[in-house]
């Protein structure tokens, strides 16, 4: 069949993101032996894209058109809006207008809830979860003329993860625009923090890409995108299988060194581990605090204290390893107290840069529903299209809003509200954030 997948996202909040994911399926089948075409919006714009998904359509004469949906919002309480997952409906709206054929749509944002994003948008049929297997199953059944009933969702675990076929024209237009290139190594978190939807959508088990397949994404990276930065997507990069270790390792030993940065956890991360990360390229660490208190980090799932955290910083930093270490206030376990301890907390961190967060989006999948639900806070009617936060009891969302304020006012580190500093952070990876590393570091030498 020919076979259009497109991307939905507009969002450009921390950074415009690769579609990834668009591209695994693309890959999917394009090995199968279907003719496909990938297509953005995000390159030409809210205005702009219509008019060239109406010229690939008259070109290519699609036969299926896939829509990817990465996000339903941005997960920021405070820039929280319906106006997110509205835009989203706007595009399976605006290829219906260009495109008779049957749609279906799939991707991350769609798994949290499939079926009430189906019946938001209208869409012909849906993939939750992984997609790998299941969008094989349904082009099958539509191309030999055995379509499944109209708005039947499809879920299959993967056979296999498959890797991504870039779209160069795609990759070309994120690397000018970020400097950031997308891996996936594996799948699955056995990790149990309790806001977080990756266990739902791929497993509690991890599930590896063999070592050499993920080697050769990185050699295309590094052979057309020298000025790059590899983001490993990883749940968590540093896993406990330490499959991460074998890729550094074959990074070493096949000349690939080159920056990358991805999600670290502080868990058993030991002194040898990070002159690893740091050998292998590693140039800035996500680091997955989350939390600002003990008390916070236990309610949240996490396996470590914060001094454990802040240790981790320290070792980084030694090594001349830039640090992310987000936190989200009003959790499970968040009290008054708590608040101030977790902002003289995550002010000690610096020169650590943190996103702050006031209240956790809360998404179906995640265990944070249950104590949701338990709580009152989620209505009958309430679904994931809608953003809706958590806040502990006795948490009173204004108070702690103006609280952060007042906490972070004058930190150079610690950004709250999170969208307040997103031009200079567009700005940042805009230049290359490996070339302003390399920069500072140079300028420093020359200091000495």
């Amino acid at each position: 069949m020919r076979i259009v997948i497109s991307s939905a996202n507009f969002c450009i909040e921390p950074l415009p993101v690769y579609p990834l994911g668009m591209s695994v399926i693309a890959g999917v089948l394009d090995a199968a032996g279907h003719t496909v075409r990938q297509f953005d919006p995000m390159l030409y714009g809210m205005e702009q894209y219509p008019a060239e998904a109406e010229k690939l359509c008259r070109e290519f004469q699609p036969e299926l058109l896939c829509i990817s949906i990465r996000n339903l919002d941005v997960a920021d309480s405070q820039s929280a809006t319906e106006e997110f997952f509205h835009e989203i409906c706007a595009v399976v709206e605006q290829w219906k207008k260009i495109f008779s054929g049957p749609i279906v749509l799939g991707g991350s944002g769609f798994s949290m809830n499939p079926t009430a994003v189906m019946q938001h948008s209208g869409a012909d049929y849906g993939v939750a979860g992984e997609g790998e297997s299941a969008i094989l199953a349904l082009v099958s059944a539509l191309a030999n003329g055995n379509p499944p009933a109209h708005g039947s969702i499809i879920s299959m675990k993967a056979e296999k993860i498959a890797g991504a076929r870039y779209s160069r024209r795609i990759a070309d237009y994120y690397n000018r625009e970020t400097h950031n290139i997308p891996i996936q190594t594996k799948r699955g978190c056995p990790f149990k923090c309790v806001y977080c939807t990756y266990p739902s959508l791929e497993g509690h088990t991890l599930r590896l890409r063999p070592v050499d397949e993920v080697l050769q994404d990185i050699a295309f990276v590094k052979e057309n995108y020298p000025d790059a930065m590899v983001y490993f997507t990883d749940s968590i990069f540093n896993d406990p299988s330490r499959h991460y270790e074998k890729i550094l390792r074959g990074m070493l030993a096949h000349n690939l060194v080159m920056p990358w940065t991805g999600f670290i956890t502080p868990h058993a991360l030991s002194a040898t581990d990070i002159d690893l990360l740091a050998a292998s390229g590693l140039i800035c660490a996500d680091l997955g605090v989350d939390g600002s208190t003990d008390k916070t980090l236990a309610g949240l799932g996490k396996s470590f204290t914060f001094q454990q955290a802040k240790n981790c910083c320290e070792q980084l930093l030694e090594r001349n390893i830039g640090v992310n270490a987000n936190a989200m206030f009003g959790g499970p376990g968040e009290t008054w107290e708590t608040v101030q301890e977790g902002i003289s907390n995550m002010r000690s961190l610096a020169p650590v840069y943190s996103i702050i967060f006031s209240g956790i989006r809360l998404l179906s999948g995640a265990p944070l529903i249950q104590t949701a639900r338990q709580q009152g806070v989620i209505g009958p009617d309430w679904d994931d299209t809608t953003p809706l936060y958590y806040y502990a009891p006795g948490i009173e969302p204004e108070k702690l809003h103006q609280m952060l304020l007042e906490g972070f006012r004058d930190s150079k580190y610690c950004v709250y509200p999170p969208a307040s500093r997103s031009d200079d952070f567009r700005m940042l990876h805009k230049y290359g954030y490996a070339k302003l590393k390399a920069w500072g570091l140079e300028q420093t030498r020359r200091r000495k």
